[in-house]
């Protein structure tokens, strides 16, 4: 498995900094609004008392760029 800084540099070679710094700060929003419209729903308040641990959004955001850069290689 890849560390943050190696998908990122490989997002970077993709699409370049700028763009790279865009995308993956827009999926970071996405993953943050997901986790918590998560939480507002009525049977998941038992579940996440289940879970101890905290997911790592940013490795969930730049995962998913990485994976769609991957996609368009050819």
């Amino acid at each position: 498995m890849d560390t943050k800084k190696q998908l990122m540099q490989k997002i970077v070679s993709c699409v370049g900094k700028s763009e790279a710094v865009k995308l993956v700060s827009d999926a970071h929003n996405a993953e943050i609004v997901a986790n918590r419209l998560g939480r507002l729903e009525p049977a998941a308040t038992r579940h996440i008392k289940l879970t101890g641990t905290v997911p790592d959004l940013l490795l969930r955001a730049i995962e998913r760029v990485a994976t769609v850069c991957a996609l368009t290689d050819v």
